[in-house]
């Protein structure tokens, strides 16, 4: 049995999500469908150099908004999607569905 991939369009919905949830605090995020099209990872660049570590509601904001747009998938146990922070090309925060279920 083929498990379906998300629908392409999800993707702009994910990226239209974030803005809003964030209120634009970084650049407009890239989606790149992985796992064959069962997990997003959204990728996000700090519009300044110091950036510093994303508050906790900021994170519950971003959750709460992309576990609206983007279906569960069955494949996908602990979340289908995961957001990345960018400073300088490097890494350095992280959201996932899976820090805020209970």
């Amino acid at each position: 049995m083929t498990i379906p991939a998300f629908h392409p369009e999800v993707a702009e919905k994910v990226a239209t999500a974030f803005v809003k949830a964030t209120a634009a605090r970084w650049s407009f995020p890239r989606v790149d469908m992985q796992d064959r099209g069962t997990f997003m990872l959204i990728s996000v660049d700090a519009l300044t150099p110091d950036a510093q570590e994303i508050e906790l509601p900021v994170k519950k904001s971003i959750a709460q908004a992309l576990n609206e747009v983007i279906p569960t998938h069955p494949s996908q146990k602990f979340g289908n999607w995961m957001v990345v922070f960018f400073r300088d090309g490097k890494m350095y925060e992280t959201v996932h569905p899976s820090e805020f279920q209970g």
